[in-house]
């Protein structure tokens, strides 16, 4: 049977503030991520992103909903779910005493790979995450880019089907930013489904192929990433014509160098009808594609 790599129904998380007060971090969410996919979970910090990767992996419980993984209950097979995940906290924990040959030696333990195997996946790991020629430094003496690559490389060590990434580049660089995307979509290549929170929008747009928007603890939109940014775009086509002279298509407006056409029916039926009318005579032809920070604005109604 193929069960979804994870499934969030109904999940309620409930909080007390300072004064006693309740207040709902998760209010409700439901989510279905496919196998082999990349799913963004995003929205700005206090949307409620880290409480549900906390519930998914186990270090939280959900006050109403269930939660599966691979068709396993977290809370009822708790042990059986965590071999099949690897989790890569927002937080830096680490055991800062030991080398870094030993904190993953340990975590190989837990998630029990085989003892005869552990020094040739511990090799492989710090090989891809550039960091081999640290494996006999202490945790505590690397760098913050460094405990972050380790991070990941204990998340990795089991070969898990489901890899979630709670804001993995948070407080990075950018050159090591790009490592943990070429990271991401290599594993995701492999066939490992990958979940990631951010609220780096342009994190989204270039690694994600779902992606749901979460604000104040509720779902407000969720969806084929480029099907999202279709329904926001600007219902126009802009093109470029090498002879200007040609006899217009009804509705097509000339916008300078460019024209300009409406969409009537769907984006796909009026590039073709374009496509058919010019031909040939076509320089370029492009939808106005809406950025993910232009949607969040207008479901937030923040946007004009």
């Amino acid at each position: 049977m193929n069960m979804l790599p994870l499934r969030v129904n109904n999940v309620t998380k409930i909080f007390k503030n300072s004064k006693g007060q309740e207040f709902k971090a998760v209010d409700g969410v439901s989510l279905d991520i496919e196998p082999g996919k990349i799913f963004g979970l995003l929205g700005p910090n206090g949307a409620g992103k880290s409480t549900l990767i906390n519930m998914i992996s186990g270090i939280l419980l959900a006050n109403d909903g269930n939660i599966e993984v691979f068709g396993l209950d977290v809370k009822k097979d708790a042990n059986k779910t965590k071999q099949l995940i690897g989790v890569v906290p927002q937080e830096i924990v680490m055991e800062m005493a030991f080398t870094v040959e030993e904190v993953l030696y340990y975590f190989c333990g837990m998630y029990g790979v085989p003892r005869h195997e552990r020094k040739e996946r511990i090799k492989a790991v710090l090989e891809d995450l550039g960091l081999a020629d640290k494996i006999h430094e202490k945790a505590r003496s690397l760098s913050g880019g460094m405990k972050r690559r380790l991070m990941i490389a204990k998340a990795i060590l089991h070969k898990p089907k489901l890899l979630i990434l709670d804001e993995p580049s948070a407080g990075v660089d950018v050159s090591l930013r790009q490592k943990i995307w070429s990271l991401v979509r290599r594993l995701n290549d492999e066939g490992t489904t990958i979940v990631f929170t951010t609220h780096y929008l342009e994190e989204a747009e270039q690694l994600c192929d779902s992606i749901t928007l979460i604000d104040h603890g509720h779902v407000i939109k969720s969806g084929k990433l480029k099907g999202i940014q279709q329904e926001f775009s600007k219902n126009s086509i802009h093109f470029e014509l090498f002879d200007r002279s040609v006899a217009p298509l009804a509705g097509v407006v000339e916008v300078g160098v460019e024209y300009e056409y409406p969409i009537t029916t769907n984006l796909a039926t009026d590039m073709a009808k374009l496509t058919s009318h010019y031909n040939h005579n076509l320089k370029s032809i492009r939808s106005e594609a809406a950025s993910l920070e232009h949607i969040f604005l207008k479901l937030t109604n923040n946007g004009s």
